[in-house]
Formats: C-alpha cells, sequence, structure tokens
C-alpha cells in the first residue's frame, strides 16, 4: 500500500513510549524499565487512569513522566492524553530553545541581555516523536516490541502493530477478534491477524489523521480502519509479547462483553468505509466521519450526493436533551446523542425499561443496546430462571451472546439461579479457546 506518511526527510528519529494504566503498581517499574531500554526511545509517559493503588508514585520513581485522570476514562482517552503529552513536551522543548529528543537542556545557547530565555537552536532536530503504545503489564518483554519502532523509523511503516504469540491462559470466545477483523476488513480491504492488539508504533501525521479516536474498547479498530482510509502504511510485525490474559470467569466475559460493544459502536460509525474495487484506493461516501476524503465533483456546488453533516452547537444540545427521559446514569455527549438519531426516544425508553435489570444503564451502554433487538433480549431475560432483576453488566453481557442459543442449565443447578450465575452461563455456553 502506498503510504502517505511523512517524507524520508521528516521520518521521526526518536519514540516516546505511551503507557496507560490502571492498578498496575505491581507491574508498572518492570514495564517502564523494559521501555527504556528500547533503542531510540527518550521519552516515558504513564496516564495513570484513575487508580486506585500506588501506580502513579511507582511509574514517578521508575522516572517516567506521569498524568493522572482522576476517575478512569478509559483507554482511548488514556491513550489521547499520552500522545498530548508528549506534544506539549515538544512544544516547550521548541519554545525553550531545546533539542525536541532531549530531555535536559543540551543545545542551549547562553542568554543574551533583553532576552527573556534561551534562543532557539538552529538546526535541532525537531520531528515529531513516533508514539510506541504499550500495556502496563507486560513487565520485561516490553523490550520485545523493539521491532515496531524499528519499523517506523527505519522501514517506512506508519502503524507497525504486533502480532503476539499464544497467550497462556487466554479465554477468549473469538467473537469479539472475528467482528472486529471482519468490520476491518470489509472498510479497507485489509484482514488483520490480531485486529485488537494494543501494542503500536505511529507516526505522528498518521496518528492525528485518526482524531478522534473511537471511545474505550473500539480505539484498535478505529486506529486501523481510519489510518488505512488515509492512505498509510499499516502493518503487524511479530513481537514476543507477553501480558496478563483476560480469562474464561464472569469478570473476563464481562471485560469481552464491553469489548465487542465498543467494538461494534466503533465500526458503526465507519460504515461509509469501502474498498475500491481495484484495491488501490478507497472511496468514500457522504458521512459524518470528519477524516473521510469527500468523492470526486463534492465541491461542485450542483454535486446533489450526500455531504458530509455536521451538528451545530444548538443541535448537539437538541440531540442530547431529547435522550433526557432514558433510564441512564449520567449524561450523553453529543457524540453518543447522534448515535442514537435514528431511534425513537420513547420507544427506546419504553423496551429499557421493560427489561428486568435492576439501576440504570451508562451512556454508552444504552448505544449498544439500541442497536440489539430489546423485545428479544427481554424475552431471554424472562425465560431464565433467576427471580432477581439483572445488573446493566450482566444484561450487556447476555446481549453480546444474544444470537447464541440459549445456555443449557445443569440437572443438579439449584433453582433459581442467581442473574450472575446465568451470565456465567451465557459466556461459558459461547465460550471457545482462542487468543482473544
Amino acid at each position: 500500500m502506498t503510504s502517505a506518511g511523512q517524507d524520508l526527510g521528516e521520518r521521526p528519529t526518536s519514540v516516546a513510549v505511551v503507557i496507560p494504566a490502571k492498578n498496575e503498581a505491581a507491574r508498572i517499574e518492570a514495564t517502564i524499565r523494559a521501555a527504556r531500554s528500547i533503542d531510540r526511545v527518550d521519552l516515558v509517559v504513564v496516564v495513570d487512569d484513575g487508580s486506585t493503588d500506588a501506580t502513579s508514585a511507582v511509574a514517578m520513581g521508575a522516572d517516567a513522566l506521569v498524568v493522572r485522570h482522576r476517575s478512569n476514562q478509559g483507554k482511548a482517552a488514556a491513550m489521547a492524553t499520552g500522545a498530548q503529552v508528549v506534544a506539549l513536551r515538544e512544544d516547550t522543548a521548541r519554545a525553550d530553545g531545546r533539542e525536541a529528543t532531549a530531555e535536559d537542556a543540551a543545545g542551549e545557547e547562553p542568554r543574551v541581555p533583553g532576552h527573556t530565555g534561551p534562543l532557539p537552536v538552529i538546526g535541532a532536530d525537531l520531528t515529531p516523536r513516533a508514539l510506541l503504545f504499550l500495556d502496563a503489564d507486560m513487565e520485561e518483554s516490553a523490550a520485545a516490541a523493539a521491532p515496531l519502532v524499528d519499523a517506523v523509523l527505519d522501514d517506512g511503516v506508519d502503524m507497525a502493530i504486533a502480532l503476539l504469540p499464544p497467550q497462556p491462559g487466554a479465554g477468549g470466545m473469538g467473537i469479539v477478534v472475528g467482528t472486529s477483523r471482519n468490520g476491518i476488513r470489509r472498510a479497507t480491504g485489509w484482514e488483520p491477524q490480531q485486529p485488537l492488539s494494543g501494542t503500536r508504533c505511529i507516526t505522528r501525521q498518521a496518528w492525528e489523521a485518526c482524531q478522534p479516536l473511537a471511545a474505550g474498547w473500539g480505539v484498535e479498530t478505529s486506529l486501523s480502519i481510519d489510518a488505512l482510509a488515509a492512505g498509510f502504511d499499516v502493518e503487524e510485525i511479530p513481537c514476543d509479547l507477553h501480558h496478563r490474559a483476560t480469562g474464561k470467569d464472569l469478570r473476563g466475559q464481562l471485560h469481552r462483553a464491553a469489548q465487542l460493544r465498543d467494538v461494534l459502536r466503533a465500526l458503526a460509525k465507519r460504515r461509509h468505509i469501502l474498498p475500491a474495487e481495484d484495491g488501490a484506493a478507497l472511496e468514500m461516501s457522504g458521512s459524518e466521519d470528519e477524516h473521510a476524503s469527500p468523492p470526486v465533483g463534492s465541491d461542485d456546488p450542483d454535486d446533489e450526493r450526500e455531504r458530509p453533516r455536521v451538528a451545530e452547537p444548538d443541535a448537539q444540545e437538541q440531540d442530547a436533551d431529547r435522550l433526557v427521559a432514558l433510564p441512564v446514569d449520567g449524561e450523553f455527549s453529543p457524540e453518543l446523542a447522534r448515535m442514537l438519531e435514528d431511534h425513537d426516544p420513547a420507544v427506546l425508553d419504553a423496551r429499557l425499561r421493560a427489561l428486568p435489570v435492576a439501576a440504570p444503564f451508562a451512556p454508552d451502554d444504552v448505544v449498544f443496546l439500541a442497536g440489539i433487538d430489546l423485545d428479544a433480549l427481554r424475552r431471554r431475560l424472562e425465560a431464565a430462571p433467576v427471580e432477581e432483576p439483572f445488573t446493566p453488566d450482566q444484561t450487556v453481557l447476555i446481549a453480546a451472546h444474544l444470537a447464541l442459543p440459549t445456555p443449557r442449565i445443569p440437572a443438579e443447578a439449584d433453582l433459581p439461579l442467581t442473574p450472575e450465575d446465568y451470565a456465567r452461563l451465557v459466556a461459558e455456553a459461547s465460550a471457545e479457546p482462542t487468543e482473544d
């Protein structure tokens, strides 16, 4: 694929590592140390995404640059914060007259009377660093991400994605991986082996082309689609990386249900991206995605093809206001509100309230459930041998497996089941060994 990335003379020469982390105090120090050992890494940023342990303190003790979210905002938000911190660091270096790749003041010219600071350094390397995203729990194996750096800095790849070996203890169902893989293939013509791999090295030009990121666990899917749609070179690179695997227990299945929700949401926003028949270019139809290239002739005022629609602030507020009656704990962002614009709020409200579920839903859960057959979900929940109401998390998990057969209730089971036990049966009934 032809790369739309930086010219050879503008290729990055150094790398900033960004590590989103939540409650990883036991592992973060080893991960930082391994990341620093990678050639041409000169900055490590840890984004503490609402940890309740000593993650921030341990990371600062390991000489990482640490920024902290007061509350958990999700992986995509942590990645965006880390990239912003790197950019601010480089902007400061330029303003101070220091080389962008140095932590100290090496290269500064002497202060001159009448000047408020050092003079700019002529000829300093101010090319933005590439970004290497690592999981916080990789520990010593993080050093094995070096081939991703080489691919971006030396081989002209714009986004290098780690292909991991099988992870011991992984208990995924393959549903999330398959959904993301098929969605990326339909959108771009490229079929990745590990579409959910979060360990990636990416040039800043490619990173900027992928903004805004999809929320939560949909971020990897959106990065791949948006980078390819913009013409960047995306490749998978084998790396001997290891991290804590998500198991088959209810907690692991709830995690994968949330992943599926976010991946489906990311794909829904990018369904307008279709591969050209000859595979050489990507054609965009009218859409809401700000990265979509306008179709040929769209500058013609007489062109009647659909154009991207950008909601005005007042319209965004109205979109959110029309959803206030829904059983939701929190406010809909303008982005989430737009994703519900094709749904009648009164009908959606009635169907959500008809579910045997206790406590309100999160706004992003409502967006996911809006795309589900809620009448079928209600029948599935009502038919379950359960007397207590389900929690929103359990409901999302069951909704994510709604297309699968009703789970078999073991003969020895004590009835009625708890909602948690029933949700576990749903997850176990669909579980198949995979590398998810």
